[in-house]
Formats: C-alpha cells, structure tokens, sequence
C-alpha cells in the first residue's frame, strides 16, 4: 500500500500552496472548490497560468491572491472592468501566449526540457520586441527566443519549460493513495499534471484502489505525483464535468455576471459564495438553501448505463501462450 494522500480542501492548501507559488489553474480542469479555498486562505503574490485562465482564476485575481498571470485567454480581461484596470495598473502583470503555447510549454516541463521549439509564430507580430516588452510584461527575453534547427537550418521559435509549483486540478475519481483518473477532454491540463512540482486534485468520487486497478487506462498520473486528493463533489461547478453535471449557467447568469464589472460587485458574491462558507460541502448546501435541490438535479448527469461499462482487463497470471 502506498501513502494515503487524502485530506481537506483547507488542508491541502495550507500544506501545499505557498504564497509566490506559480499555479496552475487551467479551463479544461477547472477546480472551483480547490480556487476557492486559496482565496479563502488568503495566498498572495501568485502566479496563475495555464492555456486558458477561467473565471475560477479571475476569482483569484479579484481577491487579491493574484500578481502575475501567463496564459493565452484570462477571463473577464475582454470586456471593461476590474480585471483591465488592474492590467493598465501594473498591480496584475501578464504575458500572453497561445493557448498552443502554453500546452507546448507544459508538455516541455513534463517531459524534464529545458525549452520546446515550435514554429506558430513565425511571420506574426508577437516577435516584435516592443510586444514582448510591454509595460504590463516581467519575462522579457525570457518569454520566446529565435533559433535556428541544428539539423537542417531552419528558423523555430523556442519556448520555455513550464513547471507550475503547484496545479490544482479536478478530476473524476481517485483512490486514497493519489491515483487519479481521468476521462473526456483534458486539454493542456494532461501536461500539468506531470509538469507541476506538487499536484492537488479534487475528485468527484474515492474509490478503492481495485477499481484504479481494474482499468489502468484512465489512470492520468499515479499516486507518486500527487500531493494531496481532496473528495469534493461537485468541485468544478459551475463549470460541467464530463459524466457527472453539466454547465450551470443559471447559476452562473444570477450570481457571476458581474463580478469582474466592479469591485461591489465581485465583493458580494464572495461574501456570500467564497467567505460566507467554510468548503465546498458549504457552497452545496448553500446552493440548495438558494435554488432548491432540483435546480442541481436539472444539472446532473444521466448515471445510467454508459458505453465504458463492462471493461475488463486479465491479470497476467491467468494469460496462456500457444508456441
């Protein structure tokens, strides 16, 4: 038996987050619970990346945890707000890339690179130097460098490897040792998990360890990579999750809609959303005291009988060979 990695959303923060930590909290794996709980502990002068940075980020951003982001899309950062003042500020400093980039960058970190070539951006206007160099920048010449392949000569972008302090990450299910599996897109979040430094996921479900073994192939990265799993149902919500709910956007419609438009605003749904409970436990009941026990059932998942049910896998003890 390996080490049971098992604890509270509150605790893992605590252990595993510092403050001027780079994390990862990326769109396709969006841990709402796990974002919350940082704003809750109070982190400050973080680092947030990842190939898009959903409102789960832009929280962060608004609770002041946020210095520094490195992403390819940040919400709220399109439309007038909080989130642009803060920009043309210099109190939230930022370096874009492609959504491409940033998967590329963490698959480098992954893979144990230094840097990873590619050439999406040749002939485009982000290799000026004025736009590496912005005022809202801190990479500089650490952002991108131009090369030449030692092979045959040809011109290719290099990027740094990313390797996130921490990504806080939301998955289907995983046994007590850290375990995880995963199905349905998982966009760069794949990369991350093997990228970061220390992982903390939260899963939808605890399962025992004879059901990870039972199919392996789901298993994205193993107990010896993970820091911490939390068991926090729901922990994506309001965003969907492939086999379990779908997109809240009632929710999202009555409560979200303008927390990045002004500062009352955002501070009302914290008081009431993120301060006003203790864990993601809380946040469900206050949604039911809120909407009613059908409004989150008019999100769940049909848990009928899907096409994965029934795959069997044969220990290797009981395989026989014909020469």
């Amino acid at each position: 038996m390996g080490e049971r990695k098992l604890m509270s959303e509150n605790e893992a923060i605590e252990r595993f987050v510092d403050d001027g930590d780079s994390v990862y909290v990326g769109y396709t794996s969006a841990a709402y619970g796990l974002c919350q709980a940082i704003i809750r502990a109070g982190k400050k002068d973080l680092e947030i990346l990842g190939g898009s940075v959903g409102p789960q980020g832009t929280m962060m951003i608004m609770a002041g945890c946020v210095s520094r982001v490195r992403t390819g899309y940040l919400a709220g950062a399109l439309r007038p707000g909080v989130v642009q003042d803060l920009m043309a500020s210099g109190k939230l400093r930022f370096e874009d890339y492609s959504n491409q980039a940033i998967a590329l960058m963490l698959m480098a970190g992954a893979l144990g690179i230094p840097f990873i070539p590619t050439r999406s951006f040749l002939g485009s206007d982000y290799l000026k130097t004025e736009y590496r160099d912005h005022p809202g920048g801190y990479l500089g010449e650490q952002k991108w460098a131009e090369m030449e392949s030692p092979f045959d000569g040809q011109k290719v972008v290099a990027l740094p490897a990313l390797r996130p302090d921490v990504a806080v990450l939301h998955a289907q299910r995983a046994d007590e040792e850290g375990n995880v599996q995963i199905w349905g897109h998982q966009g760069d979040a794949r990369w991350a998990y093997w990228a970061a430094r220390k992982v903390i996921v939260s899963v939808e479900e605890i399962v025992p360890t004879e059901v990870i073994l039972s199919d392996p192939s789901r298993t994205v990265v193993p107990g010896a990579r993970v820091a911490a799993v939390v068991h926090m149902p729901y922990g994506a919500h309001p965003s969907g999750f492939v086999g379990y709910y779908d997109f809240d956007y009632a929710y999202q419609a009555r409560t979200m809609s303008r927390i990045t438009r002004s500062y009352e605003g955002w501070q009302a749904y914290a008081d009431e959303w993120i301060y006003g409970v203790k864990d993601r436990a809380g946040y469900i009941e206050h949604y039911i005291e809120r909407f009613g026990e059908a409004a989150l059932a008019a999100i769940r998942a049909d848990t009928g009988p899907s096409p994965a049910d029934g795959v069997r896998y044969t220990h290797a003890q009981h395989l026989r060979f014909r020469m």
